[in-house]
């Protein structure tokens, strides 16, 4: 059993989008995809090298986000906090530090980083943590942003 099969995940998600039908409400819609973030939540406790349920958090957050705009920023926040207890339990491991990628520069974007939010917690977990590549490289990352 490796709950990281990609296989699995992938069909999981065809199943989903086939059982949430698009005409559904937007309020339903968005309680489905709370349901299913509160899920891959849960998952990624278990494990945080689940790459898989990662990249699916990805995508339903994508779609959590399109469905209520309005409340982008509280949820970009939270997804954020979930991201710094990953850094914080195990800073050397990828998974979370790829998907802090893509939440900071495909979702939140550079012109929204602001320095106490982003920034300095990944200076103390860099102080905390000497030489971690993964802090130091998403620090460049966003300094040179």
């Amino acid at each position: 059993y490796d709950e990281r099969n990609f296989h699995c995940w992938a069909y999981r998600y065809y199943l989903l989008e086939r059982l949430c039908p698009s005409s559904s409400s937007s309020s339903d819609l968005e309680k489905f995809y709370e349901n299913e973030l509160s899920f891959l939540r849960s998952t990624i406790g278990v494990n945080l090298s689940n790459y898989s349920a990662w990249h699916y958090r990805s995508k339903y957050f994508d779609k959590l986000v399109d469905n209520n705009p309005s409340r982008r920023c509280s949820l970009l926040s939270s997804e954020w906090q979930l991201i710094l207890n990953a850094f914080y339990t195990d800073c050397s491991d990828q998974a979370a530090w790829f998907y802090a990628r893509w939440l900071l520069f495909k979702q939140i974007g550079i012109e929204l980083i602001n320095e106490d939010e982003h920034i300095k917690p990944l200076e103390e977990l860099d102080y905390i943590e000497p030489g971690n590549k993964w802090c130091m490289l998403a620090l460049s990352q966003l300094w040179k942003g």
